[in-house]
């Protein structure tokens, strides 16, 4: 069983835009005739994965052995995950000047990058074992980790968390590029997509 107990969380990398701001200014500057748009798609390459939206999981893990000969033992604790969402810019981000000042972005589709347990937030509700005989191990209830992690991903799917990535990672991109001082700019969707082109009005 799993809840959800914090809603998706923006997470615009302030400080790592600043830096391909400042990286676009200072080649800009260079003696050698670079198009802005190209150097502004290679730094936002070089960020690789951007994270831009986290979703905050608990989730009640149960585990029941019953053994005659060794002993019954029983499980129940409480543990969070984190799934993050993003965009790779790694996969062929592109950055194109059309007509009429028109900047054209087409990004990588959003994806999960983590659906990982925290493992500091185990809460141990209830244990029975035989300490001897037949005690707790991580083997016992590693599956159940496991198939909780994925059935949250599939809940973090089912929310709309990449429909979320995929538009704060857009306004971090159209940040960088109004600092470059491109105003009118035009989203289009990656091949093999059937969305429309979005802008920023």
């Amino acid at each position: 069983m799993a809840s959800r107990i914090s809603s998706f969380e923006v997470i615009l990398i302030i400080l790592a835009l600043v830096l391909v701001a400042a990286g676009v200014f200072l080649i800009i500057d260079s003696r050698e005739p670079v198009r802005h748009t190209e150097v502004m798609e290679q730094r936002l390459r070089e960020l690789r994965q951007l994270k831009t939206v986290s979703q905050t999981y608990r989730s009640v893990i149960y585990v029941e052995e019953k053994n005659f000969w060794r002993g019954n033992k029983m499980l129940l604790f409480t543990l969070e995950y984190n799934v993050t969402a993003g965009v790779d810019f790694s996969k062929g981000l592109e950055i194109r000047e059309l007509p009429n000042e028109v900047i054209q972005v087409r990004m990588p589709t959003a994806e999960i990058f983590t659906s990982d347990a925290d493992e500091t937030s185990i809460n141990q509700m209830f244990l029975r074992e035989q300490p001897f005989l037949n005690p707790i191990r991580m083997g016992d209830y590693m599956p159940q980790i496991i198939a909780q992690g994925e059935a949250n991903r599939q809940a973090a799917l089912d929310s709309g968390i990449l429909s979320h990535a995929e538009s704060n990672a857009r306004l971090a991109v159209m940040r960088v590029l109004k600092l470059g001082k491109f105003d009118n700019i035009v989203f289009s969707s990656p091949p093999g997509t059937v969305s429309g082109e979005a802008s920023d009005g």
